[in-house]
Order: structure tokens, then C-alpha cells, then sequence
């Protein structure tokens, strides 16, 4: 499994685990918290051990987490978080930290209206709350001076719902079913889709998926990751199924030859010329994590780019007009000449 997909799945487990204590009203065994992870974030299997692990790291936060022994001999020691006296230990927070996360809070406009962002809000509240008003007026200040700009955020309040289900089968690994107006179809169409993460890009919630073409007791979905952006799903409901997660899909790797959101399975090796008055703004429009630029002895730089889509490649490219030029692939180049000439024909008319 990828790294970052095992950090994920630990950190929901804990989460898990502390959620579990603080509903519980008369405490809950080793046994008994392992059974309800595993049921809930439906794994295959789970180690007694990997639980005490987890205890340990909430207790080591400060989480006032205890073993008390019972008379009852099914449920001799149990586990019990002491609410009377949970507090997370107090920590300085200085104008620098205000500063990252004023800023940082900004980004995640897109989440308003939905559990994240209450979250959000409540850190933001307790933060402020716990920190001196000479401290917050230095604060003001300072972000005054820090502008946040960038495409219009779109508002998710009324997918709190769908996101939260959409949320759930993630973590939980439950097939569910969507309605899903595809870009440029006429109507929407009901698809079943095994969800491996939620992404927030360019001010939109996407969630990264593979669809399944049936729905057998034992789901390993073999096909590609696709990304379904959460303005087009219009209604959810679960399956009464669970699947296996794809062992090799990273959410860090799968955009690596992207731009972008955009993936598919067919990326290309592209050489594209510039001119040396456009080279620098042709390298931030392109902004690929792969390019490499090398200048020639006529002043103009060729952008090469070992593995990329097309489909975000050519618009880029238009943009700069007549100062780029495609020299490969082939393929791309003879769209860019096709292109050209119906843009020819569109202002001659």
C-alpha cells in the first residue's frame, strides 16, 4: 500500500478509536474497540496490539484514557475516556501560527457549509479565544498585508449530505451509488462507484473514484481512478457492499503527470518551442511538475515534458498563440494545425 494511503488509513483508525471512547457511556475492552473498527472502517483484520497503540497515542496527547479492571469476569478491563476532565493540553500559539492558519483557512472557503469547514471554525474560534487581544491586534495587522486571490470558491452547504455520505463510504470502504451529470452529456445517469479519496482543488471538491460494473460479494475494483466533481452528483445511497481498496493507488502519485484535476491512462512526451519574449510566462502557464526547460542558440527555449495529457497541454498552449509551437508529438501537433485552421475560417466569416 502507498505511504500516504497507510498514513490515511491510521490516522482514521485512531480517530476511530478516540470517536468510539467518547460515545461510549460504560467503557469498552481492547476486544470490543477492535471489533467496531474493523467493522466500521470495514477491514479484513486487526491486531489487539495495534489498539493499545492507538490508546497510547492519545494518551500521550493528553486524552485522560484509563484501564479499569471489573467484576465481570466476560470483561474483566475496560477502557474509559474520563470526560469530567478531557482537555487537550494547552499550548502557546504564537502570531506566526494565527498568521499560517488565518491564511490557510482562506484556501478552504470551498468546504463552507460542510462538517470540515465547522471544524474549521471551531479550531479558528478556539485559537483566538486562547490568545492575548494584544496578540490578536498584532495579528490584524499583519494579515492585512497577506492577500488571498484565486479562482471564486464554490459553496458546498447544500451537498452537506452528499459529501458526508460520500465522506463515509470513503473511510468505510462501502460501495455507493451516485447521479452523475457528466461534462457535456445530455442527462444524468445513475453510476456504482468505490471511493478512495476526496479532493479539493482550484476551489472545488472532487471525489476520486473507480466505478464498478457490478456489485458481487467480494469487490476488488480493477479499473481506472477517475475524478467525479462534487457540483455534478446530485443524489447518493449506499450499497449493502464493501470493497477492497486498490493496493497500489497514491493519491500523491496519481496527479503526477497531471497539471491539474485531469487524468487518463494515455499521457505523451511533448516538445514545445517558445519564444524567448513568452519563455517565462509559457513556463508558469504550462507549470508542469515534470518540465524541463533548455535554451536554444536562436534565444527561443523548448519546454519538454516526459509524460503529460493532452487534453491539458493543448489549451495552454492556444493560449500563447502564435508565440508556441507544438514540434511533438505528432499527433498533437496535426490538432493544433486543425485547430488553427477552423479559427482561420471562424474570423474570415
Amino acid at each position: 500500500m502507498a505511504p500516504s494511503m497507510q498514513r490515511g488509513k491510521q490516522t482514521a483508525r485512531q480517530f476511530k478509536v478516540l470517536e468510539l471512547l467518547e460515545n461510549s457511556r460504560f467503557g469498552m475492552t481492547t476486544r470490543e474497540i477492535r471489533d467496531e473498527v474493523v467493522e466500521s472502517l470495514g477491514l479484513s483484520s486487526l491486531h489487539e496490539k495495534t489498539i493499545k497503540r492507538d490508546l497510547e497515542h492519545w494518551r500521550q496527547l493528553g486524552y485522560p484514557i484509563e484501564q479499569h479492571d471489573t467484576a465481570n469476569p466476560d470483561r474483566p478491563k475496560i477502557w474509559i475516556l474520563d470526560k469530567t476532565r478531557r482537555k487537550i493540553p494547552r499550548l502557546p500559539i504564537g502570531v506566526v501560527e494565527l498568521l499560517a492558519f488565518s491564511a490557510g483557512r482562506e484556501l478552504l472557503y470551498p468546504l463552507a457549509g460542510t462538517p470540515y469547514w465547522d471544524g474549521i471554525q471551531r479550531l479558528w474560534e478556539r485559537m483566538r479565544d486562547s490568545t492575548s487581544p494584544e496578540v490578536l491586534a498584532h495579528l490584524d495587522r499583519q494579515r492585512a498585508g497577506l492577500i488571498v486571490r484565486g479562482r471564486g470558491p464554490g459553496n458546498y452547504a447544500k451537498k452537506e449530505g452528499i459529501l458526508s455520505s460520500l465522506n463515509r463510504a470513503t473511510f468505510e470502504h462501502r460501495l455507493i451509488k451516485i447521479r452523475y451529470q457528466g461534462l457535456g452529456k445530455n442527462g444524468a445517469r445513475n453510476r456504482i462507484i468505490a471511493p478512495h479519496a476526496i479532493c479539493l482543488f482550484d476551489g472545488s471538491i472532487y471525489i476520486l473514484a473507480a466505478d464498478v460494473p457490478s456489485t458481487n460479494d467480494q469487490i476488488h475494483p480493477k479499473g481506472p481512478i477517475k475524478s467525479f466533481r462534487l457540483d455534478r452528483i446530485t443524489a447518493v445511497s449506499f450499497i449493502d457492499r464493501r470493497f477492497v481498496p486498490q493496493r497500489d493507488f497514491d493519491p500523491d502519485a496519481h496527479f503526477d503527470n497531471s497539471i491539474g484535476i485531469f487524468r487518463n491512462n494515455k499521457p505523451k512526451k511533448f516538445r514545445i518551442r517558445i519564444i524567448r519574449q513568452f519563455a517565462e510566462l509559457a513556463a508558469e502557464i504550462l507549470k508542469h511538475p515534470k518540465q524541463r526547460i533548455r535554451e536554444q542558440k536562436d534565444q527561443s527555449v523548448i519546454i519538454e515534458i516526459e509524460e503529460a495529457y493532452e487534453e491539458e497541454i493543448l489549451p495552454r498552449v492556444l493560449s500563447l498563440g502564435e508565440h508556441a509551437e507544438i514540434l511533438s508529438p505528432k499527433s498533437c501537433r496535426e490538432k493544433m494545425v486543425k485547430t488553427a485552421k477552423m479559427l482561420l475560417e471562424k474570423y474570415r466569416n
